[in-house]
Order: C-alpha cells, then structure tokens, then sequence
C-alpha cells in the first residue's frame, strides 16, 4: 500500500476501502496504518449512530461489529478507549436500551459511557443558537472518532458525518434546535455549526448495507460493502452523496460547510484512494432540495402547501407507545386511535419518522413524478466500478 499518510494535509483525502462485517478487523486495521495517529495513551471517544433501539439487522445504526474492530485495533495500540453517543430517545435509561438493543453496547466490551450523565453548557457561534447542552466527554476526548452510517435522511437529504455529530446534544436539546430553526436551509446551517464545536480527527462510515429511500430509519437497505474513511468528514459526505447520485452541492449542510473551508465536497477534487461508483439508480428520500433564494421561494410557495411527504401511520405497526408524541418539537401529535399529526403545526422535522420503534411512520407525497428513484426496481444490474 503507498503511504498515503504524505497525502494528508491536503485534507481532502478519502480511503474507500472493501469490507463485510464478518471480516472487519482487516478493514479497519488498513484504515488505521492509512490514517496514523497519535493513539497511545490517549483518551479516545467513537461516536457511532445509535437513532434508537433499533437492532442491527434493520441497517439503521452503526453495526457493532465495526464498533468491536475499532476498540480492539485502539487498545491494541495503548488508547483510552470509550464508546458513546446520545440517542433520539430521551429519558433515565433509554440511552443504555438503544446501546444494549443496537449491540453497540455489547461490542464496546466495557467502554460504553451514558454521554447524557456529564453535560457541559456551552456558548455557541451561530445566527440561531447562543448556548447548547453538550456531552463532556466530546469536550474532552483527546481524539474523536467519528462513525456514522451510510444513509438518506427526508429532511437533510443525507445523514452522515457531519449529520452524526448532532448527537454530541444532550437530552431535550435535539427538540430544542429543530423547534427554533424550523427551515431547512437554517437548520442545516445550524448542523454546520454544532459539528463545528468539536471537529472529529478521524470519520469511519459504515457504507457495508446502507440506506436509501426515506432515511435515516427507513426500510430500504443496499448492500455496498464498503468503509468509507476521511480525516475530513464533510469530504466523506461529499462523496457519499456522490455514490448516492446526489450532487454534493445540492445538500445544503455540504454545501454550507464547503463555503466556511471546512473541506472539498467535490470527488473530481479529492484525493481518493480505492475503487468506487454511483450506485445504480439509488433511491433519493421524498424531499424537496432547497437552495438560494429562488430554492427558498419554491420552498415557500410549493414544498410546504404541496410537495412535502405527508406523513401515514400504519395501525397494523403502530404499538401506541407514543414515542412520536413524545419527541415531536412542535407538539403536532396527539393520540387517537392512533397518532394524529396537526399539519398546521408540523415542522418537517420528522423525528417522529425517524424516531418510531416499530417503523409505523410511513412518507407518501402525491408528486411522485420528482422522486424517479422511487420506482428502482429491486434488481440492479452490476457495473464494473472505476479507479478514481
């Protein structure tokens, strides 16, 4: 392998490297020789996405098997290890039942932390927020890694690194941002700044099964047997939503970021070692892609009143747990027979998607015709991938 640790400082270089999850020692071994560290003796923390309790197999959070490689290729050379993150779900001990269910917390073999239990109030430099409530140990970690998954999101299009730290938030303080900067463009502005209080030094994506469809906790998972690895994680998500089919342009936490010189989100202007292509007719979520002022305008008079995914509950899935209900920023859910949504109050937000345990929560928009990706048949024929 050359060394491609002299390629660094440009800050834009990705590792695309081959992975399944029954051989992830080697993977990550390959990524940690790429990206060398100072590692020994330092208090590192791996964030990975645990959403909610969802269990492995529904391809929603970080697989524990990478979880597991990483801790052990860490202690092996003499780091602190701890394993953390702050679910969708609050409440005493939600974040240890999304950690246990998840298998997350099983595959930190006794360096999970609660990041809920020690919180820091800090000032924040944002249009939109001043303080936020912050996990300390993301604070305080010498080195952070960063482990999101490979996925879509209906509200930000894609949800990856950058995405991922919006976990770093303790209990209520997720409900708290999307409540107080409700449109799209600002909240992914928001995002860009809450990533900014503690820039990981190291992202790991899970690209092994991904998602596509109406992420981040949708049904619809493709298999692409990769792992994705950057120093950069907003280069990462750019070519993410490259491999989505979505240019990086068009998401507007990338595009936002790409602007303040957080890194290139163009693949053509990356350093790029390892093989990769866009997935064949990849499914988009049932979003609207705002941007600019003409982005904002068609945002204004068509997204909301006629182009936003409404939202379906299943009675044959739902539980009445209330979870939605729960979580929901603008209190827009009530319970009848089953949740009720006040579309005069709702956000767009779609926690209570993204959030429901039994994935009662379904997206329809009756404009089918701008999601073509929609109609991917199941099949896709193999296309030979490029060196880039």
């Amino acid at each position: 392998m050359a060394d491609s640790s002299k390629k660094l400082p440009g800050n834009s270089f990705v590792l695309v490297a081959q992975a399944d999850y029954s051989q992830m020692d080697r993977a990550v071994e390959e990524i940690l020789q790429t990206f060398p560290l100072p590692w020994k003796e330092k208090k590192v923390l791996i964030k990975p996405n645990i959403l909610g309790p969802y269990p492995p197999e529904k391809g929603i959070t970080t697989h524990p098997s990478l979880i597991r490689s990483l801790v052990k290729a860490l202690r092996k050379r003499g780091a602190r290890c701890a394993v953390g993150d702050n679910p969708g779900l609050h409440g005493y001990t939600a974040n240890e039942r999304c950690a246990r269910i998840s298998g997350i917390l099983e595959a930190a073999e006794g360096d999970y932390i609660n990041l809920a239990r020690d919180s820091a109030r800090i000032s924040l430099e944002s249009r939109f927020l001043d303080k936020l409530v912050v996990s300390r140990a993301v604070l305080e970690a010498d080195l952070l890694i960063n482990v999101p998954k490979f996925k879509t999101h209906v509200q930000t299009q894609v949800t990856g690194a950058v995405k991922n730290m919006f976990g770093i938030l303790v209990g209520a303080e997720k409900a708290r941002v999307h409540h107080a900067v409700p449109r799209p463009r600002h909240f992914s502005e928001a995002l860009v700044d809450i990533y900014q209080i503690r820039v990981p030094d190291l992202t790991l994506m899970d690209a092994v099964v991904g998602m596509e469809g109406n992420g981040p906790s949708g049904k619809d998972l493709r298999p692409i047997g990769k792992i994705l690895a950057s120093r950069n994680g907003v280069s990462l998500d750019g070519l993410m939503a490259a491999m989505m089919g979505i240019p990086p342009r068009r998401v507007d936490h990338l595009d936002i970021a790409c602007q303040r010189g957080l890194g290139e989100i163009a693949p053509e202007r990356m350093e790029i070692q390892g093989s990769w292509e866009p997935l064949w007719k990849f499914k988009t979520p049932l979003s609207f892609a705002s941007q600019g002022w003409f982005g904002a305008v068609l945002n204004r008079l068509l997204y909301r009143p006629l182009i936003k995914p409404r939202l379906k509950v299943r009675p044959d899935l739902c539980t009445r747990c209330e979870v939605c209900i729960q979580h929901c920023p603008a209190q827009a859910l009530s319970m009848q027979d089953v949740p009720h949504l006040d579309e005069k109050k709702c956000i767009a937000c779609y926690c209570c998607y993204e959030l429901c345990p039994s994935q009662a929560m379904e997206l329809a928009s009756w404009m089918r015709w701008i999601h073509p990706g929609d109609k991917t048949p199941k099949e896709k024929p193999h296309r030979a991938e490029r060196k880039a």
